[in-house]
Order: structure tokens, then C-alpha cells, then sequence
């Protein structure tokens, strides 16, 4: 028994030790892991962050022919756990079409050093909406909408869109649980959730 204790001890001390990162807030894009699709010109892009934090939160978008962004902005504080929306048009943002996008969500823990920020990052072209309609789906946003754009690879919009309705009825448990599958769907899994 006093085996047991020892160790016991020596693996709590070992733990103790080891520097926590429990602490970080828990940050995702809303993203699929490959190239997520749009139709907007200036789509609206989501993270989820799991707490609130007194760190700079900056949105930063770079094209595929560049190597320094295209934008890099400051992004208002998150005031709960939860999504978070990046409406690309109140930073005047425009994509071109059939132009490959990356794009990151950094908590700037530490001013000046990049090395040390919470990272969450996401794909996005914009694809012509004469080039990715399909005959009958409209624009509109509705459950069928939203199932229709994922399919044919639209996600962004599926998302935006899934995001709208959920804020417009959040009584709606449904909507949730669509938006737990079409996260699940591109293997975005939190650990804490909303």
C-alpha cells in the first residue's frame, strides 16, 4: 500500500511540474478541413472560442499568390463562450472568384511573439454562382437550404446560413443539432459546447 501511496505522489509532483495549458480557451473555425466553398463576394466566417478572454483577438486572410495578408484586422472581444461571426463586409472584404483563401483566428497571448497564439485557421474560395448552382436550389435559408448547400460542397453558406436561423430561434433544438452534424461531418469536435 505505501508502494502504491509513493507513486502516487511522485506522478501528482511529476504533473504538478509540467506546464498546463487548461487555462487556453478552446478556439475552432468553422471549417472544413479541405477548401470550404462560398457563392458571397464577402461571406461570413465563424470561430467558436470557449470562454471569454481579456487577449487580443485577431482575423487574419492571406490568398494563395500571396505570403504577407491580404487583411489583418482586430476583432472585438468575445463577451461568452460560443460562435463567433466575421462578416466580411464591415471590413470591406471581397473575395475573388476561384481564388484560394487561407484564413486564421489567433488569441494573441503574448504581444509580439506569433509563436505563442492560440491558432484556428480555415480554407475558402469563392466559387461563381453560375459555375456551382445547381437547377432548383434557390437562395434562400431554411433547413433544406442548408442540407442542399453542404452537399454540393458550399459550406460556408451552409454554415452562415444554419448560424442565422439558430440565432433567429434558438428554442430550436433541431437547428443545434444540425449544426452538430455538419460539424461532425468535416470533423470539427469540441470539447466544450454551444
Amino acid at each position: 500500500m505505501r508502494t502504491i501511496v509513493t507513486g502516487l505522489v511522485v506522478c501528482l509532483l511529476v504533473l504538478g511540474s509540467l506546464p498546463s495549458h487548461a487555462s487556453d480557451p478552446e478556439l475552432k473555425a468553422m471549417a472544413p478541413d479541405n477548401v470550404g466553398l462560398t457563392l458571397q463576394q464577402s461571406p461570413v466566417l465563424y470561430f467558436y472560442i470557449s470562454r471569454t478572454t481579456s487577449d487580443p483577438v485577431r482575423f487574419t486572410l492571406v490568398d494563395a499568390r500571396q505570403t504577407s495578408p491580404n487583411v489583418e484586422v482586430l476583432l472585438p472581444s468575445p463577451t461568452r463562450a460560443g460562435w463567433w461571426p466575421i462578416r466580411l463586409k464591415d471590413y470591406n472584404i471581397v473575395l475573388e472568384p476561384d481564388l484560394e483563401y487561407h484564413w486564421y483566428v489567433s488569441i494573441i497571448t503574448v504581444p509580439g511573439d506569433r509563436s505563442k497564439d492560440i491558432v484556428a485557421r480555415g480554407a475558402i474560395a469563392r466559387c461563381p454562382i453560375h459555375e456551382c448552382m445547381t437547377e432548383g436550389l434557390g437562395l434562400r435559408c431554411d433547413k433544406h437550404w442548408v442540407t442542399s448547400l453542404a452537399r454540393y460542397g458550399i459550406w460556408y453558406d451552409a454554415a452562415a446560413c444554419l448560424n442565422e436561423l439558430i440565432e433567429a430561434n434558438p428554442q430550436d433544438g433541431s437547428l443545434r443539432r444540425l449544426r452538430d452534424q455538419l460539424l461532425k461531418d468535416v470533423g470539427i469536435i469540441l470539447l466544450t459546447a454551444n
